[in-house]
């Protein structure tokens, strides 16, 4: 067994269940009233029940998603390759040190995502009337973090492809093309993808008209809307780190002293999207729709 596999068990076994607890314990006021604070809400009485649900199940749904981002892997591995392997180090000795990181950011993704669709947007009344204001994605999430997504995901496909065209010794296995134009196809899609993902948070209906709710449904929308950033950018970061190592690997000095940097930088990146985008306080600065401007959906 690879001398790190039982440390990595052993501090799993111990973080998870903490992370678990953390998760699954109750909302108190004092979050609720900071959470809003930061937001630049004045939340009302019935304004706080939403948000304290909101912020326990996206707290749940994140912490799930982030859990089986990096169990599922050594499931899969275990019944089709029958080797135990997890977050990246392998009971044969073998490590994929991006592996961990990469499949965790996926789970709190789809976390972020699930915790959005969950949330009850009952309308005010029978005749469902709902705020026409147009939503855009830039009142929810800053211009440069869309440029970022949209250049992170060109520059790891560029990378990916850079993969083979780089010199490796001769007892390196190089790469298939069509294996890199997968590669690269799939994280320019991916960026794509989360873009689209984000637009459509923020375009679903919003069964409101009351000034406060709206204000309220527009900062969970905007939490929704930086989590799927935060996770998707640390997944492109972290990509990003993962194909800079793969080049540095050619051995030639000049990508060396450029691309072991860049993976060095690029993973302390990944690590800050994720800390720090994904509950990011956002202030949207949009006109709110009153009684007077709604229309029945």
């Amino acid at each position: 067994m690879f001398p790190l596999l039982p440390l990595v068990i052993v501090v799993l076994l111990v973080a998870v269940p903490v992370m678990l607890v953390r998760a699954h314990a109750a909302i108190g006021e004092p979050r609720v009233t900071d959470w809003a604070r930061a937001h630049g809400l004045e939340l009302t009485a019935d304004d706080r029940p939403l948000v304290a649900d909101y912020l326990r199940r996206a707290r749940v749904l994140r912490s799930w998603g982030a859990i089986a981002g990096l169990l599922l892997p050594t499931l899969v591995e275990l019944g089709v390759g029958g080797r135990f392997e997890v977050a990246g180090f392998s009971s044969d000795g073998s490590v994929a040190p991006f592996q961990g990181p990469m499949t965790v950011f996926v789970g709190y993704l789809v976390g972020a995502l699930c915790a959005e669709l969950t949330v009850t947007r009952r309308t005010e009344s029978a005749s469902r009337s709902a705020s026409l204001v147009p939503r855009a994605l830039a009142d929810y999430l800053p211009r440069r973090l869309v440029s970022e997504q949209r250049a992170l995901g060109c520059a790891v496909a560029l990378g990916v492809l850079a993969l083979g065209a780089v010199p490796y010794e001769p007892s390196v296995t190089r790469p298939t093309w069509l294996g890199l134009l997968t590669g690269a196809c799939v994280f320019a899609g991916f960026a794509v993808v989360l873009e689209a993902l984000e637009r459509w948070l923020v375009r679903r209906p919003q069964p409101f008209t009351d000034a406060s709710r709206v204000a309220a449904d527009d900062a969970i929308r905007a939490q929704s809307v930086h989590a799927l950033a935060g996770s998707g950018l640390a997944l492109l970061w972290i990509s990003l780190s993962g194909v800079s190592v793969g080049i540095a690997a050619s051995g030639v000095p000049l990508l060396i002293w450029t691309t072991g940097p860049l993976a060095a930088i690029a993973f302390a990146l990944s690590i800050r999207a994720a800390m720090e985008i994904a509950d990011r306080p956002w202030r949207v600065r949009r006109p709110i729709a009153h009684s007077t401007g709604a229309a029945p959906t």
